[in-house]
């Protein structure tokens, strides 16, 4: 009797305890941020196809009202809580070889970021205001011309070290002049010279560092060595260091550039560190990383810290040269002749290159002068050729 008891309160009390822990809720899914998460995508990859300037496809995403234009609900691409009838959706998902594919311009959107439209549109497509407001701000910037520079004032001593800089380096060889002729923003060349620039002859950039603005670096023989001196170029806004030995310790220092906006680290040492640190720099945008140390699960790591960085890994390369090589395979498969022996000169094996649509198929010949022969006189060569 007493064990039966003892069983009892034992359920009673573990009734609740089991009832409590089955009612605990799960952690909400915070709800898409548009302003945050999705407007900077569509400025970083969208709005340049279809913008202000241009409307591929009579498409407009730079206002809530060109997306979801009244009385024309039928045509919307954005079919708010129904991700699965969103055409904008559809097309974010198309192959990279894909003609309809957006982005049309770099790599696809990775699959975290094609996910964030797909919960944002399931959610009911939100767009508030204020982001209106904040994509017009951010496209009215971007049209400012790129050769206009808000650059710091230097004195006497100042220009005469740059003067003196400047004929240094243009007398190992370099290419320095001013990005345009109204401003005295300078852009240095240095990749011409290959491995005669070393880490000593990237010294000679510091003095120029109140105006230079664009350098080129790919292909000199730099190591992170330059990390220092390039830490004090701080009104540099493109670095150019294609196929260099530059890594995660140089790129780390470039990524606190106050200005810097666009990298091409192509065939460089940089790995997963130097991306995250680019990804989390003030101003930077955009990454050419192709052929680098750079994983894929470092890419997509960055783009998920960083929605408005335009990254280009080249990853997508082998998927357009393998659609590339299927469709040149499936037209040579379409212009093989279904015969191997010329059906006029029946004890002659056929030259591809000599061939001939008939009746639906491809006839090859040995020669023109047979293929002449056949298209005179189709039917008196019919019973050479392979049955149907």
């Amino acid at each position: 009797m007493r064990a039966f008891a003892s069983i009892v309160f034992v359920f009673a009390f573990a009734a609740p305890l089991a009832l409590l822990v089955a009612q605990e809720p799960t952690p909400a899914v915070a709800p898409v941020d548009f302003q945050k998460q999705i407007a900077p995508m569509l400025l970083a990859r969208c709005i340049d196809c279809h913008g202000p300037k241009e409307q591929k496809g009579d498409l407009r995403l730079d206002a809530k009202a060109h997306l979801f234009p009244q009385g024309d609900e039928a045509e919307w691409s954005v079919v708010p809580g129904k991700p699965d009838d969103s055409d904008l959706l559809r097309r974010l998902g198309l192959p990279a070889d894909d003609d309809d594919v957006m982005p049309a311009k770099g790599e696809p959107l990775t699959k975290e970021q094609q996910e964030l439209f797909r919960r944002w549109i399931a959610e009911g497509a939100v767009w508030p205001a204020e982001a209106d407001e904040w994509l017009q701000k951010e496209i009215a910037a971007a049209v400012i011309p790129k050769i206009t520079f808000d650059l710091p004032p230097v004195d006497d001593a100042q220009k005469a070290a740059i003067a003196k800089a400047v004929q240094a380096l243009q007398k190992i060889g370099a290419v320095v002049q001013p990005v345009a002729a109204d401003t005295e923003a300078l852009d240095v060349n240095l990749s011409l010279l290959r491995d005669k620039v070393t880490d000593a002859e990237f010294a000679l950039l510091v003095p120029l560092a109140p105006r230079l603005v664009w350098l080129n670096v790919s292909r000199t023989a730099v190591g992170d060595a330059i990390a220092k001196d390039l830490g004090e170029l701080r009104e540099l806004r493109r670095l150019h260091a294609a196929n260099t030995k530059l890594g995660d310790a140089a790129f780390t220092v470039a990524a606190k550039l106050p200005h810097l906006e666009y990298v091409n680290a192509y065939g460089s040492a940089m790995g997963d560190g130097g991306l995250a640190a680019l990804a989390a720099g003030p101003k930077v945008q955009r990454v050419y990383a192709w052929q680098s140390k750079v994983t894929a699960e470092g890419g997509k790591a960055a783009l998920a810290a960083q929605p408005r960085l335009q990254l280009d890994l080249g990853d997508y390369v082998e998927g357009r040269l393998a659609a590339a090589q299927k469709e040149i395979d499936e037209r040579a498969a379409r212009n093989k002749p279904v015969n191997e022996m010329c059906p006029v000169a029946t004890d002659k094996k056929v030259d591809p290159a000599h061939s001939v649509e008939h009746d639906g198929r491809r006839i090859g010949f040995c020669c023109a002068k047979c293929k002449a022969a056949f298209q005179k006189d189709p039917a008196k060569y019919a019973a050479n050729l392979p049955p149907k």
